[in-house]
């Protein structure tokens, strides 16, 4: 039989853990968020709602008449749910980010133009030339920083290692989704076995209740006796009305990790009765190193850390010139141009002109602001630094804890099985010996609650076997693709 943490580990693998590429993202179309606040019914009628759009948009809702298993209901999680478009759209931000940084490594062409009316000034001697008309401008200016020592390849370079941490934070949040998912479906037929329980329970209650009532017409038992069956018999029936209570509980926590409303239809199939893995093949050191090796949110931190430190080399490249090219052409216009003392004739000018020019332009001092940005910069990078290894000793934690977790719901799983056996066989041999008159009813009523403890406790080992093994595969983050 495989191994828990193999069989969930491929599962995990296929559904959640498929990373995008490096450097970049596919377009995908979503429909527009709501530009202002919305009624929700106005909201769901809008162009808002939730979910990647599709030719057909209904492909993503719930199948009417589909039975969903644990993949199908991860699958319809990760195309329906908000988190999913929103972690989506914030790694489309990141790689707009990284387009953004580039286009400084290009010139800047901007068209300029103005008109004025001018009065001028010149001293000469005994008076003053005085020449007063219009004038107007239209041309292109050209921008273009030709050098500046690593200043924009610094940003592109911090911008391109955010970009890979959104794109590893999007695939954490499809795990984190899928193991949300896991965890309440889990619990969710654990609650169904539970309802099954009761009413096991309740059949077996209202068996030995019938069965005092023939005896006490007989004159083989007593009303007190009846009445102690009577009692847990109402006690069968609050416990499966509970059950069901806790089964619309558990329902709507599914559904909303989903992402449809709990009042959508949903079915489900029925996992009580497939056989679980019975060990634990990996150890857990080989787990660690795997998770410190594969980590979305882990590799996110990294990629940020990468980031702080192209932030440094950008505020120490602050301290050098930047060489830049600039220049401009365009016409030149001055009309019913007058001078006083007047001259012979009023004159208008229309010509083609332009400039070029290279600057140097290097800050000599700041007020040591430079000099501040760069102990700024390099605290940041310690700080990401030190986060880094808070994640990886986080990382060990858990996983050694989810590894016990595991072994111990492995060990509580033989025994509830073997409870269960036991009281099962209790409850029929006390029952056969009430029938015949060799045991009390206190002895068969014992033996009712202790066979329906018994059903209790190998349902919640088998939910807890599950769960356990579900924050394994979470915590290590997803295996590899050899594995």
């Amino acid at each position: 039989m495989r191994s828990i943490y193999l069989a969930l580990a491929s599962f995990f693998l296929a559904v959640a853990c498929s990373s995008p590429s490096r450097h970049r993202i596919d377009t995908v179309q979503f429909n527009r968020p709501a530009t202002q606040s919305v009624l929700w019914s106005e909201y769901r009628k809008s162009d808002s709602a939730p979910g990647p759009s599709k030719p057909d948009k209904q492909a993503a809702a719930p199948e009417a008449g589909q039975a969903y298993d644990l993949p199908g209901l991860v699958d319809l999680a990760l195309q329906i749910h908000p988190e999913t478009r929103q972690s989506w759209e914030e790694a489309k931000a990141a790689a707009a980010r990284v387009d953004r940084q580039r286009s400084a490594w290009y010139p800047t062409l901007t068209a300029l133009a103005f008109g004025q009316y001018f009065k001028t000034s010149i001293p000469i001697p005994e008076s003053a030339l005085v020449s007063h008309g219009f004038g107007a401008f239209g041309g292109l200016e050209l921008a273009w920083t030709l050098f500046d020592f690593g200043r924009r390849e610094a940003l592109v370079d911090a911008s391109l290692e955010r970009l890979g941490a959104a794109q590893f934070a999007f695939t954490r949040k499809h795990q984190e989704i899928a193991y949300r998912v896991a965890t309440s479906f889990f619990a969710y037929q654990a609650a169904l076995a539970k309802v099954t329980a009761a009413q096991q329970t309740l059949e077996s209650a209202k068996t030995n209740a019938e069965s005092v009532r023939a005896k006490l017409a007989q004159g083989f038992a007593t009303r007190p006796d009846l009445l102690l069956a009577i009692q847990e018999q109402a006690k069968a029936n609050y416990d499966l009305q509970d059950a069901r209570g806790s089964v619309t509980q558990l329902r709507a926590e599914l559904t909303t990790n989903v992402g449809v409303s709990p009042a959508q239809t949903l079915q489900m199939v029925d996992l009580s009765q497939v056989p679980l893995p019975d060990k634990l093949e990996p150890s857990v050191e080989r787990i660690v190193d795997e998770a410190l090796a594969q980590r979305p949110d882990l590799m996110a931190q990294l990629a940020e850390l990468r980031a702080r430190e192209a932030e440094v080399k950008k505020a120490r490249a602050e301290f050098w010139p930047k060489l830049s090219l600039k220049g401009n052409v365009g016409n030149q216009y001055w009309g019913d141009v007058h001078t006083n003392p007047p001259s012979r004739q009023n004159y208008s000018s229309d010509e083609l002109v332009g400039t070029a020019m290279l600057n140097l332009e290097w800050k000599l001092f700041d007020g040591f602001e430079r000099s501040s940005a760069v102990n700024e910069a390099e605290a940041k990078q310690q700080a990401s630094q030190a986060q880094v290894e808070a994640a990886r000793l986080q990382i060990m934690r858990d996983i050694w804890q989810a590894y016990a977790d595991t072994k111990t719901a492995l060990e509580k799983r033989d025994f509830a099985q073997a409870l269960l056996r036991a009281a099962e066989a209790s409850y029929a041999a006390t029952q056969e010996s009430y029938n015949h008159g060799f045991s009390t009813i206190i002895e068969l009523l014992s033996a009712q609650k202790d066979l329906a403890r018994a059903r209790y406790t190998e349902i919640d080992s088998r939910a807890g076997l599950l769960k356990s093994a579900a924050t394994l595969v979470y915590a290590a983050g997803g295996m590899t693709a050899g594995d």
